[in-house]
């Protein structure tokens, strides 16, 4: 007989800033370490002749968790890779759902529906997951293997090993939390599913699932944010700046003292000269929910993005969604090259400080020129 432990990868960037990662190489969070750090303590006993993993970093990362405490190599076999998303790659699921509600419903409920130009499709996806069972099946004969794959190419491997089809996939066969253990035995020509999606090591602190609810089903939906550029010459672009940037002020220093609304408003004027889509308004389908402002130029040498203002609505605060705003951050500047995202955090706003060191940022030093305590936070995109 031999056993297969199928295991989805840690919480990764897509996970985290809820943006659709599948070909797309996203870095593992602080987060996903934790949860490896615990896969690692699951499979300590648990004897392992060989691991495989999908060629993607956040996959390898989480297999190294098994295979290095055993002393054995990893093998990267390509077909464990996740779905190709293809036009779809690094959006925001938020972005999706407004301008493409009727595929984004497939995808989540309808796996044979689902059809985006030059995407793989979910038939796609079960024919190659399947033969990459049958390699490891062929090479590993009689032998216990752990394989690392993704969430939803799991999800429809699993679904089909148990008799399903693609559509009572998609309505009945439930997503796999990052780290989740299934365990697959194959005897005779013929496989089982033993279980699936296990998360015994994980607690509730650790699970990326206990922190969100889209995979619940239809009747549970996170926040989802989509980035428009704002235009702040214009006079509604620059009122909604200006007001954005006095209530932040505000909420970050309990009161206006050396606010200077002016300096602020001339400095995105001149990052988005430099960028054009340097100032961006962030929504929840049509509603106003944020903004993000970027400054390409300042430390460009030191290969840094500048992030000088993030801002989250009132209504959205405390739901989970001032996440996305970093993503749509780390997204654009690791597309201009960068490897390191920079910005200022106010010493005393304790909330924003634990938001930002908790997704992986440090204290690098104190801003000495501004005109409060600010301390510099640097957070590493590579």
């Amino acid at each position: 007989m031999t056993k297969i432990y199928l295991v989805r990868h840690a919480q990764a960037e897509g996970n985290l800033y809820r943006r659709a990662h599948g070909m797309y190489d996203s870095c593992v969070t602080p987060q996903g370490y934790a949860q490896i750090a615990a896969l690692r303590r699951r499979f300590a006993d648990i004897p392992v002749d060989a691991v495989y993993s999908s060629p993607l970093l956040r996959t390898r990362i989480t297999a190294a968790a098994i295979y290095e405490p055993k002393h054995i190599p990893l093998r990267v076999l390509n077909d464990l890779h996740e779905v190709n998303c293809g036009p779809w790659e690094d959006r925001t699921w938020g972005d999706i759902r407004y301008t493409d509600p009727e595929q984004l419903e497939n995808f989540n409920y309808h796996f044979d529906r689902w059809h985006v130009n030059g995407a793989e499709s979910a038939k796609d996806v079960r024919e190659r997951m399947l033969g990459a069972l049958r390699t490891i099946v062929c090479e590993q004969e009689g032998k216990t293997v752990a394989a690392v794959s993704h969430g939803m190419a799991s999800r429809i491997l699993l679904g089909t090993l148990r008799g399903m089809s693609l559509k009572e996939i998609s309505e009945r066969f439930p997503h796999g939390d990052n780290t989740a253990v299934s365990l697959i035995e194959y005897d005779q020509g013929n496989f089982r599913v033993v279980f699936a999606n296990d998360t015994a090591h994980l607690n509730d602190d650790l699970s990326t699932f206990a922190h969100q609810s889209w995979w619940k089903g239809k009747d549970w939906r996170d926040i989802g944010l989509r980035f428009v550029p704002l235009d702040i010459e214009s006079n509604a672009g620059a009122a909604l700046y200006q007001l954005c940037r006095a209530e932040g002020w505000l909420s970050s220093h309990g009161a206006m003292d050396r606010y200077d609304g002016a300096a602020f408003y001339a400095q995105a004027r001149a990052n988005q000269a430099a960028y054009s889509e340097a100032v961006m308004a962030a929504y929840c389908e049509d509603t106003f929910a944020g903004l993000l402002q970027l400054d390409t130029e300042q430390d460009k040498a030191e290969g840094v993005g500048r992030v000088p203002f993030v801002y989250m609505a009132p209504d959205y605060r405390k739901q989970g969604a001032g996440v996305q705003l970093i993503g749509e951050a780390v997204s654009r500047y690791r597309r201009l090259g960068r490897k390191k995202l920079r910005l200022r955090c106010a010493a005393e706003n304790e909330i924003a400080q634990n938001f930002y060191r908790r997704i992986g940022f440090r204290k690098i030093g104190t801003d000495s020129t501004a005109p409060v305590h600010l301390d510099l936070l640097e957070l590493n995109l590579v």
